[in-house]
């Protein structure tokens, strides 16, 4: 038997999600292990009852059977560790909780999250290293771009088009064709109604630019 060893990048509060949700995914599967996670900052994971953290990412040496996922919730950060493992030959698997209702045709990238509950209707794209959690709506043809941070209970309406490196906060919601630009931040519970142009951070209902 070939053994899959799961190595999570991260190992914080998010890290410890993507182990439960790669339990739901794969714990049946004697095939299938969660190795341990990478970290660059102290953790205290494994007296938790976890798997021990088995090095910083740069330092980590990739081995036969291994796959990656990263835990890391700004995106910034997960886009620079991705970047390493994947230079070092890594490669990701994809986390799809049993209770995701998910279109046959709808299309989903490498090192993605789907957590319990989501919904992604005809057509929708889930591009790769994207994070959705739980109870995520995607209408039909909506089109989520890469390393994207898409909180619990946000709702997008059809043709919604997400582009890369976008943190989207719990509740929010959009109405169809929206657009919201890379490196954007959706507050919680927002309601889109504009496009969002790229680097802004909006919130409120309607949603618009915020700033301390």
């Amino acid at each position: 038997m070939n053994m899959r060893n799961l190595v999570i990048i991260g190992a914080g509060g998010l890290a410890r999600e993507a182990y439960d949700l790669a339990y739901f995914c794969y714990g049946s599967d004697p095939g299938f292990r969660v190795k341990g996670f990478l970290s660059d900052g102290p953790s205290d994971i494994e007296s938790l009852g976890y798997p021990p953290v088995l090095a910083k990412v740069a330092d980590y040496n990739v081995a036969p059977g291994d796959v990656f996922f990263c835990a890391i919730g700004n995106v910034y950060d997960r886009k620079k560790t991705v970047e390493i493992i994947l230079g070092k030959g890594g490669q990701f698997i994809s986390l799809i909780h049993p209770t995701a209702v998910i279109s046959p045709s709808a299309k989903i990238g490498s090192g993605v999250a789907v957590k319990a509950f989501c919904v992604l209707s005809s057509d929708v794209i889930v591009e790769d290293y994207t994070f959705l959690q739980s109870s995520v709506i995607a209408g039909h043809d909506v089109h989520i771009g890469r390393f994207c941070q898409i909180n619990s209970f946000s709702f997008f309406a059809g043709y919604t088009r997400i582009q890369d490196l976008v943190t989207v906060n719990a509740g929010a919601k959009t109405i169809q064709n929206v657009v919201i630009e890379e490196k954007a931040v959706v507050g919680m519970g927002s309601v889109v109604l504009n496009r969002v142009k790229k680097g802004t951070t909006v919130f409120g209902n309607p949603a618009r630019k915020f700033s301390l």
